[in-house]
């Protein structure tokens, strides 16, 4: 034997994946999965009567964060060009909230602060910078508790906001990016080009009908899975991507679904499609979280479109009260609309990676959107998974680790959601009152005791503080030590003049999002010639029935 070779046991190789759900998580994981793995691995898809584009609720319109581009996008060989074009996709720069530090009346439009500025404020998705070893935010709460700015802190701190008001692109004609961005996308376009991608470019088989059962060994490994129509799908290792119905974690395996303590009350989400022309009214460069009395509403711009919605609880709303409300916010009536309910009861399974069953996204956990990331965090969950990717001897370790993170994940999210309940200063309902009594996280509270205390963020603090110096910017004091780091202020002072200058030149040389977006979907597509090589997919292989 050469002294390089590796004794190895191929019989404990995984050889098979089987992917149960063909909704936009399930397609994203067997693309992925196949690209990475090529020959080595087989991949089949079992598309069920329920899959939905958008089965975790989030409506027909899906946020897609900046990282999607390198997690998914170019390991599967798709421009963002080509991709935008295919899915209707639009730009998104920000988050903006409106309406989160007023209790009034449900009205999409801000309301008026004290002093009557209105009630917005905009978490773009470029980090917020730091200087000297501090957060920007830090030197933006000593000018503020002097008095040398009564400036918001995102529009002191980022470039973006300016831009987001003048519906600019994030990008030049030319094509070079100027600020970070992500997008939103037609949801069932997007899990088609997926699905198309997957077949066609490398190998994924598919198969169709529901998981009725599964066939176990002696240590309780799913070795097959039993489905209508009396086909078995052997396999090494099964993904389920059915979204809240979660057929094979819960369903097969029956692993608990428990609420989680402490998290947002919300259990119900409404979702409609409004239509739009952009051509006359211009496109948002943003999705906005507007909240209402009795929770909040969304909206994603799309070229012709604006994907809609409203998540709310059902202790103080009921189903018809939250459809008439999302209507009357778009001037819709009700009956007419296609209006669509999701029952969303926040919640997570006590494990997402059970003996080889891995459940990724929603199948895993329930949760407010406010603290879902959506696709990026399935790819985010895949890239553990290919990065730990198991060896049937050894599947233990790979998944607790997957356990811990994904639990870690979840906790971080939503912190982040009864965050900006929490935090809000309006209280003028029960709903609203019920958020304000909810136990915290430890690390939710040591987050709030740093703030009021003038302490600067710990590490992987810093998104939680960021939206509190917007809720709360008159709370706690700057972090002493700035009082006595005059090169630091200093700098700071300079930086705060480098933001102000670049947001005047970005607003005179961007376009607007409306034309960058025209010309991208209505010019002829690229010539196929012109196009990078990509490599040649494996060929079909045939579904493997046991």
């Amino acid at each position: 034997m050469d002294s390089l070779d590796i004794p190895e046991d191929r019989e404990s190789r995984i050889g098979e994946i089987v992917v149960v759900g063909g909704t936009l998580a399930g397609w994203a994981a067997a693309a992925r999965l196949a690209a990475t793995f090529g020959r080595a691995v087989g991949v089949t898809v079992l598309e069920t009567p329920q899959d939905a584009p958008a089965a975790d609720g989030s409506g027909r319109v899906v946020a897609l964060a900046p990282q999607v581009q390198g997690d998914l996008f170019d390991r599967l060989g798709l421009q963002e060009e080509t991709w935008m074009r295919a899915c209707s996709a639009s730009f998104t720069l920000a988050v903006r909230y409106v309406n989160w530090r007023t209790g009034k009346a449900a009205h999409l439009s801000p309301h008026p602060l004290p002093g009557h500025a209105p009630d917005f404020f905009d978490r773009p998705f470029a980090a917020l910078p730091e200087c000297e070893e501090f957060p920007l935010s830090e030197f933006w709460r000593l000018r503020r508790s002097t008095g040398e700015t009564v400036e918001p802190m995102d529009r002191a701190c980022f470039r973006e906001p300016p831009l987001l008001d003048a519906l600019r692109s994030p990008r030049w004609l030319d094509g070079r990016a100027a600020v970070p961005y992500g997008w939103h996308a037609d949801a069932e376009l997007l899990t088609r080009l997926l699905r198309r991608t997957a077949l066609q470019r490398f190998g994924v088989r598919t198969a169709q009908g529901m998981p009725l059962g599964a066939d176990r060994d002696g240590d309780g490994m799913l070795t097959a899975l039993c489905t209508t129509g009396g086909t078995r799908l052997a396999g090494d290792l099964f993904l389920d991507c059915t979204g809240p119905a979660s057929l094979l974690l819960g369903g097969v395996l029956h692993e608990p679904f428990t609420a989680v303590a402490g998290h947002p009350l919300t259990d119900r989400t409404v979702t409609v499609s409004v239509p739009h022309d952009s051509a006359v009214a211009g496109i948002e460069p943003y999705g906005t979280a507007t909240a209402l009395p009795y929770g909040w509403a969304w909206h994603r711009p799309l070229p012709d479109r604006i994907g809609a919605g409203l998540v709310c609880a059902s202790a103080w709303t009921d189903e018809e009260h939250a459809v008439r409300t999302l209507c009357a916010l778009w001037g819709l009536r009700p009956g007419i609309a296609d209006v669509r309910v999701h029952s969303s009861p926040a919640g997570a399974a006590r494990r997402a990676w059970v003996h080889n069953c891995v459940a990724l996204g929603p199948a895993a956990r329930s949760a407010d959107p406010l603290a879902d990331d959506g696709l990026a965090g399935v790819l985010r969950q895949l890239g553990r998974l290919v990065r730990d990717f198991p060896d049937r001897r050894y599947l233990r370790a790979p998944a607790d680790r997957f356990n811990r993170a994904a639990a870690a994940d979840a906790a971080a999210a939503g912190d982040l959601a009864q965050l900006l309940y929490r935090a809000a200063p309006r209280a003028d309902t029960p709903f609203w009152r019920a958020h304000r009594e909810l136990p915290l996280s430890d690390a939710l509270s040591a987050c709030l005791e740093g703030h009021r205390a003038g302490l600067p963020p710990e590490p992987g603090e810093t998104p939680l503080r960021t939206l509190l110096a917007a809720l709360d910017p008159q709370g706690g004091p700057p972090p002493a030590a700035l009082w006595h780091r005059t090169a630091a202020r200093q700098a700071a002072d300079a930086h705060f003049t480098r933001i102000r200058r670049q947001q005047r030149i970005l607003l005179e040389t961007l376009p607007s999002a409306q034309a960058y977006l025209h010309r991208l979907h209505t010019r002829r597509a690229p010539d196929a010639r012109n196009e990078p090589a990509r490599r040649t997919p494996a060929p079909p292989r045939p579904v493997t029935v046991a």
